[in-house]
């Protein structure tokens, strides 16, 4: 990583002194990962899918949470007339079910981090191949990504909405700038 950074530091100070001639020459874009995420087809798919499953989780954290008020009712209700063994019974059951309760909602907790890193990763894959497929019919040298510190730039580098288009599958969205020959299909011999 820090031999990477060093080739980087010492690639820029060539450019410096190189001139304008090469900076000319550089094709840069700007890419805002994000919003891809966030509208693309497969990030919308993955959002419902958490939605989804946050909802069950939530729906079983609520009925041991009933149960849990229940019994802490029933405790406040009895208090006076139960024993002090009885009550004992019932605080420890109600001290259970807060604990089980404890650790389904930080079993869940974990389980949706894991889920959400899954489900990003999945759609970072399409996003990056995507990435590749622009990159390559643009014959770009650098990709930025817009929320890792770009203060600013010209709207005619952003590439964002044609990789959205390709990560949706819809390839006639997205034409590289500079249109490469289309191969005739042969036609079909009788």
């Amino acid at each position: 990583m820090r031999k990477a950074g060093m080739i980087l530091v010492a690639a820029a100070v060539a450019a410096m002194f190189a001139g304008t001639s090469l900076a000319e020459g550089l094709r840069v874009a700007v890419i805002d990962v994000n919003k891809i995420l966030n509208e693309s087809d497969a990030g919308q798919a993955a959002k419902k899918k958490m939605e989804a499953r946050y909802e069950e989780l939530k729906k079983s954290i609520d009925v041991k949470q009933e149960e849990a008020r229940k019994i802490k009712d029933e405790i406040d209700k009895q208090k006076v007339m139960v024993g002090k063994e009885k009550l004992k019974e019932k605080e420890d059951a109600l001290q259970a079910k807060l604990n089980e309760l404890r650790q389904m909602t930080q079993e869940g907790e974990r389980e949706m981090q894991s889920r959400q890193g899954e489900l990003t990763r999945e759609v970072l894959k399409s996003v990056e191949a995507k990435v590749d497929v622009v990159v390559k019919a643009d014959k770009l040298d650098l990709v930025l990504e817009k929320s890792a510190g770009v203060v600013h730039f010209n709207e005619s580098m952003d590439i964002t909405q044609r990789v959205l288009a390709l990560v949706n599958g819809d390839g006639k969205a997205a034409p590289a700038k500079k249109a490469a020959p289309e191969k005739k299909a042969a036609p079909e011999k009788k």
